[in-house]
Parts: C-alpha cells; sequence; structure tokens
C-alpha cells in the first residue's frame, strides 16, 4: 500500500513537473522568438541608416567634386581680378592689360583644360580677350550678361545663368567680376559639360534613379537623363518632377523620401556654389531588396538554431546551473571594458597600459605583429555592422596621413555587447627621419555620454510650455507613422478668440488658457497618441486608428467637456472655446501629411463660423 502511494504521488509530481516544464518552455520559446524579432528589426533599422548614411556621403563627395570644379574659375577671377586692379591703380596700358589676360589665359586653359576659353575683360572702357577673339562690331560688352551681373555684384564673385554656346555646342557659365573702378570688369567662360561626366561618372548603379544638378531658380544644368537637362522645373517638369519639387522646396533637411505610383524613393540633397544643389534619387525597392533578403534568411536560421536549442534544453536536468550560468553570462555583456595599448609601428610590437578580458581574449598571449593582428582586434570589440568601419580606422599604414597634421583621430562605434564605446589613436612619437614610431591605442565607454544626449534630443523635441511635444517633434512623429502604413484622425484645434483674452486678461491668463488646452488633450488622448502644439494657439493631434466618424466625434466631445470644466480665475466667467477642423488619413493611396493638413485646416476654417466648441470633418 505503502508502495502504492509512492507510485502515485510520484507520478502525480512528474506529471506536475511536465505541466510546469512545457509552460516554461513554451512561454520561453515565445519569448525568444519576440526578442529575436525585435534584434533584428532593430538591426534592419541600423543597417538602413547606414546605407542612408553611406549614400549621403556619396551625394557629399559628389557635390565637393562639383565645388572644385566651379572654384578654379573662381579663383582665376579672383586673381586675375587683383592684377587688373593694381593696373589700373598705376594706369597701365591696354596693351599691358591685354598681355596680362593672354598670359593668364594661358596658365588657366592649362590647368582647366577644356573647361574655360580664356580670361577677357572690359578695360578703361575696351573689351580685351586673352585667348585672342575678335568681338564683331555689333558685340556691346556693356550689354552682356557677364558684364552686367558682375555691376549688380557690386565687387563680388557673380554667376551668369547658364546658356547654350552655339559655336562650341555645350552648356557654359560665366564667372565675373567688378574691379575696384567701378567700371572695369574681369570674367571667364566655363563649360559645364564636365558636370555632366561627373554625373554619368556616379550613376552606373541599379539603385540610383537619377541624379541633377539644380539652380535655386529651377534649372537643371546637368540630369543624367540628358533630355532633362536645360529645363526650368518650375515651368517644365514631369509629373515626378514636379513632386520631387515640392518636397524640395518644402523639406528642410537634406533627404527626404516621395510616393510615387507605390514606390518610394529617397532623395538626398547638397548644396553647391552659387546656391545650386546636387539631387540624388535612390529606388527603395532596389536599395533595401538585399538587405531585406539577407535579415530574413538570417532570421530563419537563428530561429532554427532557437527551436534546436529549445529541444536541447528539454533534455537538461540541471537547470538551477544553467540558472546560475546565464546570470554569470549576463553580469558579463554587462561589465564595461576599457583597454590602452602602447603600438610600436616599426616592429608592430604592442604592450598592454591597461587590460581587459576582451583584449586578453583577442592578444591571446601574443603582443607580437600588431598590423597582421587587427581582423582579431575587430571581431572581439565591434558589431558585424561596425566591424568593417573599425578595420579600416585601425589600420596602421594609413595612420602616416591621418596624424600628418594632427595628434589624435578616434572613431565612435558598437561593440558586440551593443555599448557605444570611442576607438582613439594618440601620436606619442616619430623617428629622427619624421616617421610615426609609437602610438596608443585607446577604447573608451562612452554609453552613457550618449544616453545623456538622448536625454537632451528629448528635450528639444518638447514645447517648453504645455510639456507636450513641438511642432518638429510632433509633425516628424506624425510622418514617420503615415510611412510605416497607420490610419488615424488627424485634427488641427485653434483657440477661440485667443488675442482678445491677451489684449483683455493679460498673457499669463493666456499661458494658462494655452496649458488647460494641453492639458484637456493629453487627458483624452492615448499616450501612443500624437498630441503637439503647432506653436501661438494652435494645437495638432493623430489619433492612431480612430477611422469612423462615431469614434472621432465621440473623442472631440470629451475634449469639449475636459475644457467646460476648466477653471481660470483670471479669466473670471469666460470659458476657454476651441474650433477643431479634422479628417481621416489615407483618403487615398496617394494621400499626404500636407493633404491631410489642408483638409483639417478647411475643417477648422468652418469650425470658426460657430460660436463656442465646434468640431467639423473634412473627407
Amino acid at each position: 500500500m505503502l508502495s502504492l502511494n509512492y507510485v502515485k504521488n510520484n507520478s502525480f509530481g512528474s506529471s506536475s513537473f511536465k505541466r510546469r516544464f512545457i509552460i516554461v518552455f513554451g512561454v520561453t520559446i515565445l519569448i525568444s522568438i519576440l526578442a529575436v524579432t525585435f534584434v533584428f528589426l532593430k538591426l534592419y533599422r541600423l543597417s538602413k541608416d547606414s546605407i542612408l548614411a553611406k549614400w549621403d556621403n556619396r551625394t557629399y563627395s559628389i557635390a565637393n567634386e562639383m565645388n572644385y570644379y566651379l572654384k578654379l574659375p573662381m579663383d582665376a577671377v579672383v586673381f586675375s581680378a587683383v592684377s587688373l586692379d593694381h593696373m589700373l591703380a598705376y594706369k597701365l596700358p591696354h596693351s599691358a592689360a591685354l598681355d596680362y589676360l593672354k598670359q593668364q589665359t594661358d596658365i588657366y586653359c592649362t590647368l582647366i583644360k577644356d573647361n574655360s576659353t580664356g580670361i577677357y575683360a572690359y578695360y578703361e572702357g575696351r573689351y580685351l580677350d586673352g585667348s585672342g577673339w575678335e568681338p564683331p562690331s555689333s558685340y556691346i560688352p556693356l550689354l552682356r550678361p557677364w558684364y552686367m551681373d558682375a555691376k549688380m555684384a557690386g565687387g563680388e564673385i557673380a554667376f551668369s545663368e547658364p546658356y547654350f554656346d552655339l559655336q562650341t555646342s555645350s552648356l557654359m557659365l560665366s564667372v565675373s567680376k567688378l574691379l575696384q573702378d567701378g567700371r572695369s570688369v574681369v570674367a571667364m567662360d566655363v563649360s559645364l559639360e564636365g558636370l555632366k561626366d561627373m554625373i554619368q561618372e556616379n550613376i552606373a548603379n541599379e539603385f540610383v534613379r537619377e541624379l541633377f544638378v539644380m539652380t535655386s531658380s529651377g534649372e537643371v544644368i546637368a540630369h543624367s537623363n540628358n533630355v532633362k537637362t536645360g529645363r526650368n522645373f518650375y515651368n517644365e517638369a514631369d509629373e515626378f518632377d514636379i513632386k520631387l519639387l515640392e518636397h524640395f522646396r518644402s523639406c528642410k533637411e537634406d533627404f527626404f523620401s516621395i510616393k510615387y505610383r507605390k514606390n518610394s524613393y529617397t532623395t538626398f540633397t547638397k548644396p553647391v556654389i552659387n546656391d545650386w544643389n546636387v539631387v540624388l534619387v535612390l529606388n527603395d525597392s532596389e536599395l533595401y531588396k538585399p538587405l531585406f533578403r539577407m535579415y530574413v534568411g538570417f532570421a530563419g536560421v537563428i530561429l532554427l538554431v532557437l527551436l534546436l536549442v529549445g529541444f536541447i534544453f528539454a533534455f537538461l536536468q540541471k537547470k538551477y546551473s544553467e540558472s546560475e550560468l546565464l546570470t554569470r553570462d549576463t553580469k558579463a555583456i554587462s561589465d564595461i571594458y576599457t583597454a590602452v595599448v602602447r603600438v610600436n609601428l616599426l616592429t608592430g610590437d604592442m604592450k598592454v597600459v591597461r587590460g581587459s578580458k576582451n583584449l586578453d581574449y583577442a592578444l591571446g598571449g601574443s603582443f607580437k605583429n600588431y598590423g597582421g593582428r587587427i581582423l582579431n582586434f575587430v571581431d572581439v570589440i565591434a558589431s558585424e555592422n561596425y566591424a568593417p568601419i573599425v578595420r579600416e580606422f585601425m589600420e596602421p599604414l594609413t595612420l602616416e596621413a591621418r596624424l600628418s597634421k594632427v595628434k589624435t583621430v578616434s572613431l565612435e562605434y558598437i561593440d558586440r555587447e551593443g555599448k557605444w564605446m570611442r576607438l582613439r589613436y594618440f601620436l606619442i612619437d616619430r623617428t629622427q627621419s619624421g616617421e610615426l614610431h609609437h602610438v596608443m591605442v585607446a577604447f573608451e565607454n562612452i554609453d552613457e555620454d550618449r544616453r545623456q544626449q538622448e536625454a537632451l534630443r528629448r528635450l528639444s523635441e518638447t514645447d517648453a510650455m504645455t510639456g507636450i511635444h513641438n511642432r518638429g517633434s510632433g509633425e516628424e512623429k506624425i510622418r514617420k507613422a503615415m510611412i510605416e502604413g497607420k490610419h488615424g484622425m488627424f485634427c488641427l484645434i485653434d483657440v477661440d478668440k485667443f488675442k482678445s483674452i491677451n489684449d483683455n486678461y493679460g498673457h499669463q491668463a493666456g499661458d494658462l488658457a494655452l496649458k488647460a488646452i494641453a492639458d484637456s488633450l493629453k487627458d483624452v488622448f492615448r499616450e501612443s497618441d500624437i498630441v503637439f502644439r503647432l506653436g501661438g494657439d494652435e494645437f495638432a493631434a493623430f489619433a492612431e486608428g480612430v477611422t469612423t466618424h462615431e469614434i472621432g466625434e465621440r473623442i472631440l466631445n470629451r475634449v469639449f467637456d475636459f475644457l467646460e470644466k476648466v477653471d481660470i480665475p483670471a479669466l473670471g466667467d469666460r470659458k476657454v472655446t476651441i474650433s477643431v477642423g479634422a479628417s481621416f488619413y489615407p483618403k487615398s493611396n496617394i494621400d499626404t501629411f500636407e493633404a491631410v493638413y489642408q483638409r483639417a485646416d478647411e475643417g477648422t476654417y468652418e469650425s470658426k463660423k460657430h460660436e463656442g466648441n465646434f468640431f467639423h470633418f473634412v473627407e
């Protein structure tokens, strides 16, 4: 009997243990899947940011190359102006000025090669051309754009509007400068064909939809599509260019995304000399397709590994030991390690000034051949995304150039534990011949600084008076939500007769009214909703998931109810009322933030026609 009871009790205990184990196992697998999904989403976004940063740098490099291309003619005109001003001061004859222009033309035509026709001037009432060109009798320098633009610039460098030269069959630009006598002008014509060559060199990529240079007035100087070169996008543009131009004019950032025929395009813009802009348009579907496939593949592999680990885990009996091991591993990951290594670049020998476990592991007891062991260091200290950048930074062969004018260079990166680190090279000494001899390699933990910067960023997104989002951060969050495909109700809120509150009761009472409205909006809308102050007496809100009039009206009526209960002693019996315009997003597949804002603004206008709290929906 005792034996039977023991078996029954043991079976019951085993069954109970199995049930608990199944529950723990299932929850563990579920959490693991969610964690892996979260990590991969974060990594995917970081990778996208890295890709965008790469193309942003690419656009910046193109802009710099074009700046250099245009700066050389500018320098030629400036240097020539100095000499001609000197000649004017000493009243040297036309022949001396012409000889000088010919000499400068020979010099700069050698430097600029096929990009210029030479330097010319209007000197003491006479046209002089360094290339030897003799103008026809009908040629009047004072009426030429290069002369008139220089006069208008008043001594500053002037750029004429690009023009098509029939003689050279190329797009040209005149650079000119007024001399100190206020009448004479020196100028140079520059071919813009070189910009076309630069564009052609940078579009040989499946990700690039188009690349072009455009003036502030909308004229296209050079375009990857030759048909569009010479057009003015303000007067002649296709549907895509119109949408691109609208975003370009309204966006204050140097990159933005646009939707066109169900496709998304990322656009980078960088300024060039003479108030021009380089515009690079990338096809998002092609840009992120390899990245998406790679991460989906990795996620599948990780999930299979998790399942395999789960099955192995089912047969392990020492749960307490594994829990203790997991605790130690977690603690090891959370620890912050810093290290300093002194390197002899001539011999490759290393001396550890301050060590760490990661450094010891990378060195493996050997302190030789620093340059040949960079890969070992990178594998230990850097995350996968930052490994190529860290590897390039640690390369000792390029240190001579990087430390030629400075004593230290640094790089910030994310380590394998997800912490922000700073890697820095310090110059210690050089040999008698000037070669780098010893450098210090230092690893610094800056994760806390980064967090403080993030806190300051959040502070910059908050409206100081009301404590809700300011316009910049509010609009950014709504645009991001729309890009992510979220639907909802967008509202514009305008305080009724706010100026009279300030005029009759004082600005302090007006501030209390604004705070009361902000508090009412925060009390009614959810934490996940986006509530922000546009500025002055205007507010806005976006309620995600609210897509029907019934729910929208219920929310707005609650706002009105809260306002009815607001009691501001400084206002006496006067109540604070608002006019609301609302609209649902998206109205169609091509709906935009600007469009829903416009609809809500129309609704506010209609609400203003009614006394007291009132809202109006615009479809």
